[in-house]
């Protein structure tokens, strides 16, 4: 952090009254911005707090602030994702043991230089240490368990930021909104440290402005915050960025962007061909939170679709005998309550690296399923490939040798949605195609656990919510 902390500084004396974080309320120059996160980072460190200090906040300013200021104090963060349920929420600051969470609550003790407050927890005694030089921990969704935290230091944040800042080079944007909650490791680096760095301003919108405070989203609200905005520049899903080309496509939205990263889980290649086709400069990636975020990104001149493009500079990508992708050189200090991580990490993801050094990902080594014909079949690349159709908003593809391949979909179009599968399944190869299917009246669904509140999908517990296999698939 401590990179990203001098350019705060530098550019607050060079270009003080450039804006540095624009929200609706209000817009807070590099100067201002500064002078409140020494502020704020001052108190801090004359409170004698030991990390980890959560908080839970919306996009806003003051979450920035917050953020930096305690890496300037040298306090281990723990922002909590706002999409957790509150069982994940207490697993996490019980697993944590944070003494205060910070808020905007108003029974809380006052943070100057913000209108947060600080309200103390019940010390168990029980939580496991930090491992020394953490500076922020982030855990995983939990999509097969409890989260687990992702111990980080400030030299992994920043070298991934540098990497990031090397590898767009020259291309320069002239606004950054996040469209993610900023507890997402990714928007916080990718879209709040690396424009900072560069002295990009960013913006910060509500959750709730963007459609995103609630599950389905409410997809018209978002496409009218991205129109009204002045950004040029996103962080987006699979599923955001769909909605995205959608719009275009349709007219709805008609914007100059000069840079549209997409993460978090595999795009369909129709959806990156259709983006191509109209203009969009979409970059896709690939990234875990147990390598600080990013590990690879299609860039100007260095772009393939269908890969999620080169590795960073900042690591080293190899594939093992089995397929799986292994990361090293900017690896966590640890899972909390864990060994030290080794210097490869195992993502548990399958891919190929092709002679030109460009990484595939194929889907996740546990997932595979294996046909009746011995063919391997990742159930993520056909889930993207459906989800690419218009109306199916929802894709979840099963099997095994006996049955074969079935799939379990959510569409706002039921009535044109069979027609769509079916054609679209025709087109599959011969070993990928879908035995049978079945449409759900109702979404899967975040209260049954099965997906998480950012749209991941809980396999174990859809197979037996839904009792899949062999039973009442239709075409």
């Amino acid at each position: 952090m401590k990179a990203v902390l001098h350019a705060l500084h530098t550019h607050a004396q060079r270009q003080g009254d450039a804006p540095a974080l624009i929200s609706p309320a209000h817009t807070l120059s590099y100067a201002e911005l500064a002078e409140r996160v020494d502020a704020l980072a001052n108190w801090l460190s004359q409170q004698g707090w030991s990390g980890p200090l959560a908080w839970l906040a919306d996009n806003d300013i003051d979450w920035v602030v917050l953020d930096l200021a305690l890496a300037q104090a040298g306090i281990a963060g723990l922002p909590l994702p706002p999409f957790f349920s509150e069982a994940q929420r207490q697993h996490v600051l019980a697993d944590s043991g944070a003494r205060w969470l910070i808020s905007p609550d108003p029974r809380g003790q006052a943070l100057p230089s913000t209108q947060l407050t600080a309200l103390p927890l019940p010390h168990t005694g029980t939580a496991a240490p930090l491992p020394s030089g953490t500076c922020k921990l982030t855990y995983t969704s939990g999509t097969t368990g409890a989260p687990k935290g992702v111990c980080l230091s400030a030299a992994q944040l920043d070298a991934t930021v540098a990497a990031l800042d090397a590898a767009i080079g020259p291309l320069a944007v002239s606004r950054h909104l996040c469209v993610m909650p900023l507890a997402v490791l990714l928007e916080n680096l990718a879209g709040v440290y690396l424009p900072l760095l560069r002295g990009v301003p960013v913006e910060l919108m509500p959750l709730a402005s963007l459609g995103m405070a609630q599950f389905p989203p409410d997809v018209p609200r978002f496409i009218g915050t991205l129109a009204a905005s002045a950004a040029d520049s996103l962080i987006l899903l699979p599923s955001t960025l769909q909605w995205l080309v959608a719009a275009t496509a349709a007219g709805q939205l008609r914007k100059s962007w000069r840079f549209l990263a997409v993460g978090g889980g595999k795009s369909a290649q129709a959806t990156l061909l259709q983006a191509q086709a109209l203009g969009l400069p979409v970059f896709e990636g690939y990234g875990l939170s147990e390598a600080a975020s990013v590990v690879a990104l299609n860039r100007v001149g260095a772009q393939r679709i269908g890969s999620v493009g080169k590795p960073l500079a900042h690591v080293q990508v190899s594939i093992a005998a089995d397929g799986e992708v292994l990361v090293g050189g900017n690896t966590m200090l640890g899972y909390l309550g864990q060994d030290s991580a080794s210097a490869q990490i195992a993502t548990g993801d399958l891919g190929q690296l092709d002679a030109d050094g460009f990484l595939t990902i194929l889907g996740r080594k546990k997932n595979t399923i294996v046909t009746g014909m011995g063919r391997n079949v990742s159930p993520e690349w056909l889930e993207a490939e459906f989800c690419a159709l218009p109306g199916i908003r929802q894709a979840f593809v099963y099997g095994d040798e006996q049955h074969g391949l079935h799939g379990l979909f959510f569409s706002s179009e039921a009535l044109a949605a069979n027609a769509l599968l079916a054609a679209h399944n025709d087109q599959l190869p011969g070993y990928a195609r879908l035995s049978g299917w079945q449409l759900l009246e109702q979404p899967l669904s975040v209260a049954a656990g099965e997906i998480t509140a950012n749209g991941r999908l809980c396999r174990e517990t859809i197979l037996s919510n839904h009792r899949l296999i062999g039973l009442g698939e239709n075409t």
